[in-house]
């Protein structure tokens, strides 16, 4: 297998670092996977490089990025340094981002790679479950659709704010979140609140899951917590032919940590790829 580096152009012009892995032999390439991290992630974030090489392995692409927002740098791909941008992150942006990928899919990677990609499937984990399933719905290229431990709505990571601390958050114009693996106060700026207010019906991510005709895989821990299971069935709720694979005993990471040190993925990942590999099996 191989990698291919590339950059893409994100909102406002914001560099997105993206990833290819591919198999050598495209002779027998079943299709593209797109994966898209949550919040405080990275595309190689907790071996994302290693499950990457799985999903190759089994003769499907595996492109991975990172939204236009969320902290990284194209020169700074696992640090959250470019603060102000990660303040202004907000569900919109990232849907524009999506479609600037399917634009590189559709210019670059067909023109260069041809037939492989004619069959596309999503992928996102935690708030990048909401991303794809905002976008599924009103995408024609998409074969599938993945979650990991997707959250149910879009109002990650506010929800458990109260009316005194909104007062607040809107009068500072941010709130701070610490994030104990880098020990940073990371900034998450009101906009992202008046987003959600102005824009309820387009961020509704349980009628978007009510929209989505393609398959979808549901996969979720049943010891996540940082997204409850709950999210996992209230999201089956709304779309009941999707598939739900719950992983027992697992977090909301499937095990992994970054930084991702040895050859092999935790068992709970390596139960995650079980299910999405014979999820694809079946498109």
């Amino acid at each position: 297998m191989k990698k291919i580096n590339y950059t893409i152009s994100g909102f406002n012009a914001l560099p997105m670092a993206a990833d290819l892995t591919i198999p050598v032999d495209l002779s027998n390439i079943k299709g593209l996977v797109i994966y898209a991290h949550g919040i405080n992630g990275f595309k190689d974030w907790g071996g994302m490089n290693k499950i990457a090489q799985e999903f190759s392995k089994q003769d499907w692409a595996f492109l991975k990025f990172n939204f236009s927002h969320n902290g990284t740098t194209p020169t700074h791909l696992e640090e959250f340094y470019n603060l102000a941008a990660y303040a202004q992150d907000t569900y919109l942006k990232r849907q524009f981002d999506l479609a600037q990928i399917f634009t590189f899919v559709d210019d670059i990677l067909e023109r260069d790679l041809g037939p492989a990609f004619k069959k596309i499937v999503l992928i996102g984990h935690s708030r990048g479950g909401a991303d794809v399933i905002l976008n599924a719905p009103e995408n024609a290229r998409l074969n599938g659709l993945i979650t990991w431990a997707s959250v149910a709505h879009a109002k990650t990571p506010w929800s458990n704010l109260d009316p005194d601390e909104i007062d607040q958050w809107r009068e500072k114009g941010v709130f701070y979140r610490p994030n104990s693996r880098t020990k940073q106060d990371l900034p998450i700026g009101f906009e992202l609140f008046e987003e959600w207010q102005n824009n309820k019906a387009t961020l509704d991510i349980e009628t978007s899951a009510r929209k989505i005709e393609i398959p979808w895989l549901i996969a979720h821990g049943d010891e996540d917590e940082a997204v409850f299971v709950k999210d996992a069935y209230t999201l089956k709720e709304c779309n009941p032919q999707a598939k739900v694979a719950i992983i027992e005993g697992a977090n909301h990471t499937f095990g992994r940590v970054h930084p991702f040190k040895g050859d092999a993925l935790p068992a709970h990942s390596q139960q995650l790829l079980a299910a999405c590999f014979n999820f694809l099996a079946a498109l």
